[in-house]
């Protein structure tokens, strides 16, 4: 229950003819009246105790008497016409509002309930009093609504707080104060008073004690320590010494497997493939460039493919195959012998491809000795064809798309005659 302003000035600004209520006892027409329990009553009798009795008059008549602010029992001193009653109460600084942060009565009887505030302490409630204004926390100076500042504090990093073991400072009275993050740490490695364990609690010593009596406990018990550590030590040596005849034992087998397993590999013939897409063609025709290709291996033969777009200027492309330096050499066999096919592929039908195949011979092997011998540089000298075909027939579209050509290259060595 309460006071219906509201009520009364929708009663004052209404433009239709009718009746209202004059006070009968004091004479005043709704002289401080306001409306209780959407009644009107004399705001001037009912306090007073006084009995009295409603008088309706004509609104026409109502609108030439003064009235006095319907909240003068607010502290409001306004008097003037009925008519400007409307207009005053909507600047009246007695008037209630709405908190402009929307603010609820936290206890008792209205807990819930929206809080309404006179137009005149608007501004210091929002500023001092509301329960949602921003306030800084004084120690991590952050901001947080006033009603929620104790469990913000409850979790504050910079709260100060007392050591939870109640250590005191050095050379001061009482207990020492420290932020909420730097208690973990404190706890970790500066409070005299936390319980740790030995220095030598790996080894076998199983004591715990405050911080500050680790060196007393050290000094007492060095001997039983040392003989605890030397223990423990030769434990330990034994144990690598175990894990290290186990490795060596596994890294044996392993060698004899990888042994076992090159002995296999070379005990065959093996053949190596390179399918090589080359890009950009036409441009290394014109400026009659040399490619190379990704080392490949034929087996444990390490070997690279070069292409020669204009050899000796004789608008020839040139294929030349050559063995490189390898990490397996010392275990092939030298020279090496081989048969090299070199495709070049049909892009229309993949059918009627362009095919180059030429065993090497000892007439070879004697002509060229660098060709085929142990690698000793990084890499031997190539060998080939020179004229694998002619640049104008490669750029038929047959060979040549997108600008650019697949070559397939194959290498399969062969016993030594």
């Amino acid at each position: 229950k309460g006071w219906r302003v509201d009520l009364l000035v929708e009663k004052l600004s209404s433009k239709v003819e009718e009746k209202v209520l004059l006070c009968s006892n004091c004479g005043g027409l709704l002289r401080d009246a306001c409306i209780y329990e959407e009644e009107f009553r004399c705001g001037v009798c009912i306090p007073e105790g006084v009995a009295w009795q409603p008088v309706k008059m004509n609104r026409t008549i109502v609108d030439e008497k003064m009235i006095y602010c319907p909240l003068k029992w607010r502290g409001c001193g306004w008097s003037d016409r009925v008519s400007a009653a409307v207009h005053h109460l909507e600047e009246c600084v007695y008037y209630p509002e709405v908190c402009p942060l929307g603010c609820v009565s936290l206890e008792g009887e209205r807990k819930g309930e929206v809080i309404k505030i006179e137009r005149r302490n608007i501004l210091e409630h929002v500023r001092d009093s509301c329960h949602l204004r921003e306030v800084l926390c004084e120690y991590c100076e952050g901001k947080v609504k006033a009603s929620e500042m104790n469990p913000h504090l409850e979790d504050c990093d910079e709260f100060p707080l007392h050591c939870p073991n109640g250590c005191s400072k050095e050379g001061e009275e009482g207990l020492r104060e420290l932020k909420r993050k730097d208690i973990p740490v404190h706890l970790d490695n500066h409070c005299p008073l936390q319980k740790v364990q030995c220095a030598y609690w790996e080894h076998g010593c199983r004591e715990e004690m405050e911080r500050r009596q680790t060196d007393t406990h050290e000094r007492e018990f060095f001997h039983i320590h040392f003989k605890l550590s030397m223990t423990d030590i030769k434990q330990k040596q034994t144990e690598s010494t175990n894990k290290i005849a186990i490795l060596e034992k596994q890294n044996s087998d392993k060698d004899l497997q990888i042994a076992s397993l090159t002995k296999a590999l070379l005990s065959q013939l093996p053949t190596g493939r390179l399918e090589w897409n080359v890009k950009e063609v036409k441009q290394k025709i014109e400026n009659k460039d040399i490619t190379y290709s990704d080392p490949f291996y034929v087996g444990l033969y390490k070997c690279q493919c070069i292409i020669y777009w204009d050899f000796e200027s004789t608008d020839n492309v040139g294929v030349f195959i050559r063995i490189m330096r390898g990490d397996f050499d010392e275990k092939l066999h030298w020279p090496i012998r081989y048969r090299r096919t070199l495709v070049l592929i049909n892009r229309v039908n993949n059918k009627d491809n362009f095919v180059n195949s030429r065993e090497l011979t000892n007439e070879d092997l004697e002509k060229y000795p660098n060709s085929f011998k142990r690698p000793t540089e990084h890499e031997n000298n190539g060998l080939g064809t020179r004229s694998l075909i002619s640049n104008t027939k490669l750029l038929e579209e047959k060979y040549y798309e997108q600008d650019s050509v697949a070559l397939h290259i194959s290498v399969e060595v062969l016993p030594s005659l």
